[in-house]
């Protein structure tokens, strides 16, 4: 019987996962905004939460994509939207 819910335990495991990366992005997207424009990119702290951001993207071709288009352009974080349903497809999960 194990064998016949892999498949659906699976299916839930990728859903459980984007559901944890969109609350965490939600509940980081705020301090990111407040440390970038109050201490800069490149403090501690900034550094800190774009690689916790930087996470959360599922792996492979759409974690690269989420990373050129947002954390390697110095002001790519201002184009974040604050849904990250809002993130265009095949940068998320």
């Amino acid at each position: 019987m194990s064998k016949l819910l892999e498949p659906f335990s699976a299916m839930f495991g990728i859903f459980t996962d984007k559901r944890k990366a969109n609350k965490v992005y939600t509940n980081l997207m705020p301090s990111l905004e407040f440390v970038m424009t109050i201490k800069g990119r490149n403090s501690a702290e900034a550094r800190g939460l774009l690689a916790i951001l930087a996470g959360l993207p599922a792996s492979g071709a759409k974690s690269v994509n989420f990373a050129k288009k947002y954390l390697h352009n110095p002001d790519g974080w201002k184009e974040l939207p604050a849904n990250p349903d809002d993130i265009p497809f095949g940068h998320w999960h």
